[in-house]
């Protein structure tokens, strides 16, 4: 029997390289997400709506009408 070579070292960091973006692209992104909860939260808890979310006429719902068939 003969012995297979060992995968490159380079290889290896490699592929801890990437697991390492790809861990700090989750991490990144579950912090966006809270940061943007705790705002969104804080709105809703004090009543005051962003400008950019307040509806625009008397009967505007910030949902499109639903479409019978």
């Amino acid at each position: 029997m003969t012995r297979e070579p060992p995968p490159p070292k380079k290889a290896g960091m490699a592929a801890l390289l990437a697991v390492a973006i790809v861990a700090t692209m989750v991490v990144a992104i579950f912090v966006g997400f809270n940061f943007w909860h705790a705002d969104t939260l804080r709105e809703r808890q004090t009543g005051q709506v962003d400008k950019r979310d307040a509806p625009k006429s008397p009967t505007d719902l910030q949902v499109a009408p639903m479409q019978r068939k």
